[in-house]
């Protein structure tokens, strides 16, 4: 299932009121009774006072958060002077400057800032009075974010047995991959699927291909069906507590916990785990499953705790780390909650691909946004999901204006952490076959371009009379299709 979150972001993208007059009191003003000497206001009292009423409007709109965190994107400012000062006149300490490098997030303007509020504000307050700030673009509580589904579901040891004998059918295209190659097994329908062995026919996958990201709860860097097709940080020295590559993090040899902010994203929760194998779990090895790749790279990225929560900086660490570190193309299995300015920022200014889960409420996204796969961008696949008939599944939310394209989603059998397998269901397990499939087109033509690639995916997709008014395309994906298509590099002209 994919992970719901929820929150509630604010946002300073309504217009700015200018500071209220200050409020003079006399330095010589005593209390008659006791002589006293009444302290003057200072401009950010006086600040907290005229923004008050707003404040108290905005505590009632709060969703769950951190506590005394807030998310703040400053306006284009010389970096260390804007953040000090800005940080110093609301007497918050700066926590982490989060840092969208030039050379690859170019169309980032400004500087985002993770902030501790001084003792005694509170959120609400922060968020009322920093919106004033003619430098800021938009402040935000540091969400919080939590997973529905539990940590293993339906868990079960791969069975051995015999497979296809086709050079390009791997031995361990099990029958539970339906998803890969439906020959009507457990009353499917025939061909309901994205004609993997199809695709193989062209490319299985390069283990020095494309780097997938999976941004997810971790990944099991040590399933043996998965251990052969995980990236590994050329910079980085395993084991000896020093930051080699100088990226930040020490030891991130396999990926990044961008929760806990260490170099080991180890998944203690199973759906990152089920995510990577049906991406890439290693074909033809006689063991367990095959992914849409047989080899390939998988950057385990965890920004979820083992407990299934996260908050706002954690996903936009979690999106930066896998844009730095040379991510081609991330999976997206999570979303839900309000409009979030900063992951929206992250994921928009990254040149990296992002497939994106359409969530499980069986909404309309064009009507209820689901985000991050509601967010208007070029760079993004929203993905529904599919059962075994090639129908809608149930629980897929869908959009005919915001949801590219469906994928298999029902009883999806994948790795888990241990070494194990499992069915899980869900736009969560839709999102990589596509995922994946982006892979083994990059595999096939590295030069490919984010434009090629989506269109591919989506012109290339089978249309199916169950998906029409509920996915973009009206199909669901063919592999094997968005490999062999031809693909117009030149503007056809407007009617």
């Amino acid at each position: 299932m994919i992970p719901e979150i929820r929150s509630t972001s604010i946002s300073s993208a309504r217009p700015q009121a200018g500071l209220p007059a200050p409020v003079t009191t006399p330095a010589s003003a005593q209390v008659a009774s006791d002589s006293v000497e009444v302290r003057p206001q200072s401009s950010l009292e006086r600040l907290l006072a005229a923004t008050a009423p707003e404040a108290a409007n905005l505590e009632a709109e709060l969703g769950e958060h951190v506590p005394g965190e807030v998310l703040v994107k400053l306006k284009s400012q010389p970096p260390t002077k804007s953040q000090n000062s800005f940080a110093q006149r609301f007497g918050a300490t700066v926590l982490e400057r989060f840092e969208f490098p030039k050379e690859i997030y170019q169309n980032f303007k400004g500087e985002m800032l993770h902030l501790k509020l001084p003792e005694g504000m509170t959120t609400a307050q922060a968020l009322a009075a920093m919106q004033q700030d003619p430098r800021v673009e938009y402040v935000m509580p540091n969400n919080v974010y939590t997973l529905d589904d539990p940590p293993a579901e339906n868990a079960s040891v791969a069975p051995q047995g015999a497979s296809p004998d086709s050079p390009k059918v791997p031995n361990d295209l099990k029958p539970e991959l339906w998803g890969l190659h439906n020959t009507g097994q457990k009353g499917g329908t025939p061909n309901a699927d994205i004609d993997a062995p199809e695709a193989w026919a062209v490319t299985t996958g390069d283990p020095n291909g494309p780097i997938i990201a999976v941004i997810d709860t971790g990944v099991d860097y040590k399933h043996p069906d998965l251990v052969n097709n995980i990236w590994v940080n050329p910079g980085e020295i395993a084991g000896d507590g020093i930051d080699n590559d100088g990226n930040g993090v020490i030891d991130d040899v396999y990926g990044y916990n961008a929760f806990a902010n260490n170099g080991d994203p180890m998944d203690g929760h199973s759906h990152g785990t089920h995510c990577a194998g049906s991406i890439a779990a290693e074909g033809n090895n006689d063991q367990g499953v095959v992914g849409v790749n047989w080899r390939a790279r998988i950057m385990p990225v965890k920004i979820f705790s083992d407990a299934g929560s996260t908050n706002s900086a954690a996903i936009v660490r979690g999106i930066l780390y896998a844009t730095k570190n040379g991510a081609r193309i991330t999976s997206n299995s999570w979303g839900g909650g309000a409009a979030d300015p900063a992951i929206r920022d992250a994921f928009a200014n990254s040149p990296a691909l992002h497939i994106m889960a359409a969530g499980n409420s069986r909404a309309d996204n064009d009507v209820r946004p689901h985000y991050p796969s509601s967010y208007d961008l070029p760079n993004k696949v929203a993905v529904a999901a599919t059962d075994r008939n090639d129908k809608l599944a149930s629980f897929s939310c869908y959009g005919e204006k915001s949801v590219e394209v469906a994928a298999p989603g029902v009883d999806i059998y994948s790795t888990i952490p241990g070494g194990g397998y499992a069915n899980k269901s869900g736009t969560s397990m839709a999102t990589p076959h596509v995922a994946g499939a982006a892979g083994l087109l990059l595999a096939s033509d590295p030069t490919m371009s984010n434009d090629e690639i989506k269109t591919r995916l989506l012109e290339g997709a089978d249309k199916l009379d169950s998906l029409q008014g509920k996915v973009s395309t009206g199909a669901r994906l063919n592999v094997a299709k968005a490999i062999t298509m031809e693909y117009e590099t030149t503007e056809k002209p407007t009617a």
